[in-house]
């Protein structure tokens, strides 16, 4: 299928690929009756084709599609991308959902790289959200992952592809990627999974957000390893790999790693609750900034959460007008650091001023004073307590 072909009788005309899946391949459509974007996704319903022996759809299998699809419908919530509508053109099933325009969580961490407490908290409350407004109407995602997380311009989170695992039957399927680093045991174990499953696999998110690392190995392992890892290991507890992880948020993230599914957390908006306790926010009536409880432990302090969302913005506004090259840049990424620091994340602050000495360094040289300067705020913020 190219560029230009029109969906829908006529409404959706597909301007430019997005990326592929193993779920199929996505596009960015344009909505011609309601003049907006939209995300077009055409399914890969090969598999059961193949495992039904048909050529084309049968009425069983169109019949299953709007049930899934109407399931999914279901769905209100800020922190799940919307489906608009369905279809089939020439064979080819598609639907079209609300494009989130933004990078998935994936462009943000893995190979190492974690995120800061606030934006781990940021993102894991806001999918928990989603989860919970998708219990609610007794829909389970099935495959949560990086991938199906998507970060938008505002610095939200969107789940998106809910049901999809369910509709093209990847429980019957070992595929290979990544999507199997974040499944639970019982997926494993050839159960369709519930609302709990999907817990435990935003537990192997969390890990990664974390740490830089899914649970069990990488994410190029073996994918039998690591389903034997996910049905018989235990991981090293966050808090063991890498400093600066408040002892609360690892508790529960190995929670929700439990391999029977009643010892995880029993709801979405339970694990909300928990993921709450390392926020502190000042006392108002004191004098001054307030006093911070637990003092010198890792914690975010809900007073800066909307100074650190703003100056997420404006790098990014000043990245697309500018380039990574330009002073206004560097002095954004500075001030984001410090923010990150100053909110309880030290670890945070001194792995963002690494990463802009490393593009300082790259983009200058490593003598340049602003490689050196941003190596010099790292270590100021490693020295501090927290």
């Amino acid at each position: 299928m190219t560029g230009g072909r029109l969906l829908g009788d006529g409404r959706y005309r597909l301007d430019g690929r997005l990326g592929n899946g193993g779920m199929g391949h996505v596009w960015l459509a344009y909505d011609r009756k309601l003049d907006r974007p939209v995300a077009v996704k055409l399914l890969a319903m090969d598999r059961m084709r193949q495992r039904n022996r048909r050529v084309a759809l049968t009425e069983d299998m169109r019949a299953r599609f709007e049930k899934e699809w109407q399931s999914m419908a279901r769905i209100q919530s800020p922190y799940v991308a919307a489906i608009h509508d369905r279809g089939e053109d020439r064979g080819q099933v598609y639907l079209v959902m609300e494009y989130v325009d933004g990078k998935s969580l994936d462009g943000y961490m893995g190979h190492g790289s974690s995120l800061t407490l606030e934006q781990t908290v940021r993102w894991s409350v806001q999918v928990c959200e989603g989860l919970a407004d998708a219990s609610d109407v007794d829909v389970v995602h099935r495959d949560i992952k990086p991938a199906n997380i998507m970060i938008n311009e505002r610095g939200n989170a969107k789940v998106v592809d809910f049901g999809l695992a369910r509709l093209l039957d990847m429980s019957e399927t070992h595929s290979a990627g990544a999507t199997w680093q974040y499944a639970a045991p019982e997926r494993w174990q050839r159960s369709p999974g519930d609302h709990l499953s999907d817990l435990y696999s935003l537990g192997c998110v969390m890990y990664e957000m974390l740490t830089g690392n899914p649970p069990f190995a990488s994410r190029d392992a073996d994918f039998l390893e690591v389903g034997r890892m996910h049905l018989r290991h235990n991981p090293a507890p966050p808090l063991n790999i890498r400093q600066g992880i408040p002892e609360k948020l690892s508790q529960l993230v190995m929670k929700l790693l439990a391999k029977k599914p009643e010892q995880r957390p029993q709801h979405a908006r339970a694990v909300i609750r928990l993921i709450r306790q390392v926020e502190h926010t000042p006392d108002a009536g004191t004098d001054g900034p307030g006093q911070l409880e637990p003092v010198g432990k890792p914690h975010v302090n809900t007073d800066y959460v909307e100074r650190i969302r703003e100056a997420e913005q404006r790098i990014r506004r000043l990245l697309a007008d500018n380039g990574e090259y330009h002073s206004s840049v560097i002095e954004a990424r500075s001030t984001l650091a410090e923010l990150t620091g100053e909110s309880g994340d030290s670890r945070g602050a001194a792995d963002q001023y690494e990463t802009l000495g490393e593009d300082c360094k790259r983009l200058f040289g490593p003598t340049d004073p602003r490689a050196l300067n941003a190596f010099a705020a790292m270590a100021r913020w490693i020295a501090s307590p927290a």
